[in-house]
């Protein structure tokens, strides 16, 4: 079962693996800081938003770039 659907168009799927490699990149950059004790700034949430409008775009009908 899969948990996303995948996107057949380029754009779409290309905005949809842009948004999860955000995700991910973010969640790696929390770990680091977490690790080495840095504190987050007090807005670090909104570097989540971008990716996940990326994923949303990609994946959401209503706001595709291309109709599938």
């Amino acid at each position: 079962m899969m948990l996303l659907h995948v996107p057949k168009r380029w754009l779409n799927r290309g905005l949809l693996y842009a948004g999860i490699f955000g995700v991910v990149f973010q969640l790696c950059a929390a770990i680091f800081m977490l690790w080495h004790g840095l504190v987050f700034y007090s807005g670090w949430w909104l570097t989540l938003l971008a990716p996940l409008l990326c994923i949303g775009s990609g994946v959401v009908p209503a706001l595709q770039l291309q109709k599938e």
